[in-house]
């Protein structure tokens, strides 16, 4: 029985959560038509070299922030605060995160199939202080 494709790349996290190489391939595998037309193809999303804190309406994210030049996403949850990074995340893979209805979901399902870690306490300091 096939999976039913749906938006973002969630669906297929373990599969699909691989770095974007040449803009055309997602850990060797092309990309599809709807991934190159929703996400584009490597191509930087916007010029400053972090995003601003983005605080959704979740029961799990706090706050999240996408670092480009590092190709971090930061994330503080909800349950005790925890500052957690995931590493080596495509800019693609970001916009999906996003742009997804349900961070926690998109967590669970795709980025926890990057690496990850708890942030360090100078990351704490630089990074997750308001």
């Amino acid at each position: 029985m096939a999976a039913e494709r749906r938006g973002g790349l969630g669906a297929f996290g373990r599969d699909r959560a691989r770095n974007v190489l040449g803009g055309k391939t997602i850990g060797g595998q092309k990309i599809t038509a709807y991934e190159e037309q929703m996400f584009g193809t490597g191509r930087a999303l916007a010029p400053q070299p972090t995003t601003q804190w983005e605080y959704p309406d979740s029961s799990r994210v706090h706050a999240y922030q996408y670092d480009f030049e590092k190709q971090q996403i930061r994330v503080r949850f909800v349950k005790y605060g925890t500052p957690w990074i995931y590493e080596g995340v495509p800019e693609a893979l970001f916009q999906a995160f996003d742009t997804s209805p349900s961070k926690g979901k998109y967590i669970n399902s795709t980025l926890n199939y990057t690496s990850y870690r708890q942030a360090t306490p100078q990351e704490v300091s630089d990074y997750f202080n308001d």
